[in-house]
């Protein structure tokens, strides 16, 4: 006569009754935090270049099209290559464990935003807002008036911008192979920095 498999003791339910109650607690804790970053209106800022992207390759395709720094033209080629940069995943991941918690992304590009349409196009799904800023000024408003819980980026007058409109600043490591000449100072205002955040 074959052996019947043994049935399931009250250890089995037991451990499954507390799986199942620690999943409805994390269920009902991160349901609380959406609802409530939600309501709010909380945001976080990623900036751009060198941030959530490593975007060296968009400036030197305009470049090698022979087109002036900082003109309608320039800019227009430098946002319609997008298609050429790459996606930095920890500064993208941590974008997105944001989002799923409820925090609107905005995102910060020193650009003009000429040909800009295309760049949004391809961040929409995780960009709630896309800003084009011409001058720190203009970015310490954009913070200063937000509910911004954080601003992550690489630059430092980012991070200065950050600390003035009293919104908690993150660095995020410049790409090694950056040829972006922002100023770039790591840890020179007591910010904290996503590790591993450079590739």
């Amino acid at each position: 006569m074959p052996e019947q498999p043994p049935k399931p003791g009250p250890g089995f339910f037991a451990r499954w009754l507390g799986r199942l109650k620690a999943f409805s607690m994390l269920a009902g804790a991160w349901g609380f935090l959406f609802s409530v970053n939600s309501l709010i209106g909380f945001k976080a800022g990623f900036e751009y270049d060198d941030g959530l992207s490593y975007s060296t390759p968009a400036f030197k395709a305009a470049e090698k099209d022979g087109l002036k720094p900082g003109t309608p033209d320039y800019w227009n080629a430098v946002n319609r290559s997008c298609v050429y940069e790459r996606l930095k995943p920890l500064p993208w991941l941590t974008a997105w464990a944001l989002k799923a918690l409820g925090v609107k992304i905005a995102v910060f590009c020193d650009r003009g935003p000429e040909g800009g349409d295309s760049l949004e196009a391809s961040w929409r799904r995780l960009a709630d807002y896309f800003y084009f800023v011409r001058s720190e000024n203009e970015e310490y408003r954009l913070l200063e008036k937000g509910r911004f819980v954080l601003f992550a980026g690489p630059s430092d007058a980012g991070i200065i911008q950050a600390r003035k409109a009293g919104v908690p600043p993150l660095r995020i490591e410049r790409s090694p192979r950056s040829l972006l000449g922002f100023d770039y100072n790591p840890g020179k205002f007591g910010e904290r920095y996503l590790p591993l955040s450079s590739f």
